[in-house]
């Protein structure tokens, strides 16, 4: 990626908004990498996909489901889950009251402390804030600080820390049960993402690794994620492609052998029908939006 920090809007509001950091080693303890807001459509969801930073998203209103290990927690405003780099993880807006939330991915040698100091962990990936309105501020200033002058970028340093000491005076790490784990849907997944990239990895396959009937596997599968063995599959190839045409300039062709497919072709068609637009015409509109966002938001700043 550039220098330039590239903000990219959701297609609804110009109020929804993502901005992505450059890499520095400005703060190499902690540092931001990218931030944004989104009001969801009705059931939008992310994923099962796996990200390279510490993730927290605040919920604002709207109810929506969190799953990661193969535990469901449905969450709603003032709720807040966290994002382990490297750990899979989906989640989906609820069809009727659609969330809206914010959020702010992080990195660094000291990320994995600040985590413990709010209690947050493996075991413990959700929680409840009484000041999101409060943090959604601090995001909203993250956002119109953007620029990559040093002034801004200790600026957005020290609202990053005051995003966390309000996180650690307030929020409570006490949310509702999940639903329990299966181990054989564990292993399962856990297979899909160690060989996703491998295209002659199949279901069938699938399930003689984790020594159960493809049809067993599917009814788990389905109870447990609500996904099929092949959607689930389908899902993370699809989705890690999308994260690379966003933050790599990778021909597609190459995007399609990283995902596991040998035919772009294939490939193409498969990205078409989840996403209703080829891989080319996403990367397209994808840079155009940060571009147009980028504009909207130095106007706004003018005034």
């Amino acid at each position: 990626m550039s220098d330039e920090i590239m903000a990219q809007p959701q297609s609804r509001e110009m109020e929804d908004y993502r901005l992505f950091y450059p890499e520095s080693s400005r703060f190499p303890e902690l540092r931001l990498r990218h931030c944004g807001y989104e009001k969801c459509a009705p059931g939008h969801s992310f994923g099962p996909a796996v990200r390279g930073t510490y993730l927290i998203h605040i919920i604002l209103d709207g109810h929506g489901s969190f799953m990661v290990n193969q535990q469901t927690w449905r969450l709603g405003a003032g709720d807040g889950f966290l994002i382990l780099p490297e750990i899979p993880t989906f989640y989906k807006a609820d069809e009727k009251e659609p969330w809206t939330y914010f959020w702010i991915a992080f990195e660094g040698s000291q990320a994995e402390e600040v985590i413990r100091d709010m209690g947050l962990g493996r075991e413990s990936l959700v929680f409840h804030s009484s000041r999101p309105q409060e943090l959604r501020a601090i995001v909203r200033d993250m956002f119109l600080n953007r620029d990559v002058s040093r002034a801004k970028q200790y600026m957005n340093q020290s609202l990053l820390y005051r995003y966390f000491s309000i996180l650690l005076d307030d929020m409570e790490v006490t949310i509702g049960s999940p639903t329990g784990r299966n181990k054989i849907v564990s292993e399962a997944v856990q297979y899909i993402e160690d060989y996703y990239a491998d295209p002659t990895v199949k279901v069938a396959q699938i399930a003689k690794t984790v020594n159960v009937e493809r049809g067993y596997l599917y009814s788990l599968f389905m109870k447990h994620l609500g996904l099929s063995p092949q959607e689930y599959l389908q899902k993370f190839r699809l989705t890690k492609a999308t994260d690379l045409l966003d933050h790599t300039d990778l021909p597609i062709d190459k995007i399609a052998l990283s995902c596991g497919y040998q035919d772009p072709v294939t490939f193409s068609k498969a990205f078409r029908k989840m996403f209703e637009m080829p891989p080319g015409k996403y990367r397209k509109d994808s840079r155009e939006r940060m571009r147009q966002t980028a504009i909207h938001y130095d106007n706004r700043s003018a005034h």
